[in-house]
């Protein structure tokens, strides 16, 4: 073999050997490069799932801290439900007490009586009998007290647990103030009720009626006045 052809023998040797290192080098720079990926991409996976972990563990904590304050919230609710209960108690039995005490003006549904002396009371020798006495109005108020009026008036002077009604001559003195017939008689409370106990068989008016003249009205509404004077005295 001449010296040429094995010159160009060990060429093409050489290239090919070459070659083949080359192509191996890329193949396992790729393969470096690859698996260099392949542990870039592992690592932030393992981190993303840390990050996870990290963050359900965090809103297992919120989770159970919302909890916590809910239910801390619900004993306030519950706390300020019932003293909202107990003053809106304590407000009506204050209310209740003012009406009965008569120190506010009140209105709501009753009976209006209206009593007057008898139109025949001039031609009577009797006068007396056939007139509205102080007696014949505290009966129609003790019967509507009986039958749960829960505030009465008489011409327009409201009474309270220490009124006196006095008759002097004519007339009739409520808290201390004089008016006459017509008298008045306005109570808060069941129309129906009061009105019924006041027509009991032998009652009030079956008693008064033959002698003066009485006017029953029941009212969706009506309105007395607050107690004008000194609770603390008493009228006599």
């Amino acid at each position: 073999m001449s010296r040429r052809r094995k010159f160009h023998l060990y060429l093409t040797v050489v290239t090919c050997c070459t070659g083949f290192l080359v192509a191996t080098s890329i193949e396992t720079t790729k393969l470096t490069r690859k698996e260099r990926y392949n542990d870039q991409l592992f690592q932030q996976e393992t981190q993303l799932n840390d990050r996870i972990l990290s963050e359900k563990e965090q809103n297992r904590h919120l989770e159970d801290q919302l909890i916590d304050l809910q239910r801390q919230v619900g004993k306030v609710e519950e706390a300020m439900a019932e003293r909202k209960s107990e003053a809106a108690d304590a407000l009506s039995q204050l209310e209740a007490a003012r009406m009965l005490a008569g120190v506010v003006a009140v209105e709501g549904p009753g009976l209006v009586i209206t009593m007057q002396d008898s139109q025949n009371a001039a031609s009577n020798a009797d006068i007396a009998n056939y007139i509205v006495h102080e007696q014949d109005v505290r009966l129609v108020v003790n019967e509507l007290r009986a039958a749960g009026a829960e505030a009465i008036s008489i011409n327009g002077q409201r009474l309270v647990s220490n009124s006196s009604i006095r008759c002097v001559g004519p007339t009739i003195i409520v808290n201390g103030i004089k008016s006459a017939a017509p008298f008045v008689v306005t109570a808060i409370g069941d129309p129906s009720i009061m009105e019924s106990a006041l027509n009991l068989p032998g009652g009030v008016l079956h008693s008064l009626q033959d002698f003066v003249q009485i006017d029953v009205a029941k009212k969706d509404r009506v309105q007395l006045p607050a107690f004008v004077g000194d609770a603390k005295t008493k009228h006599s």
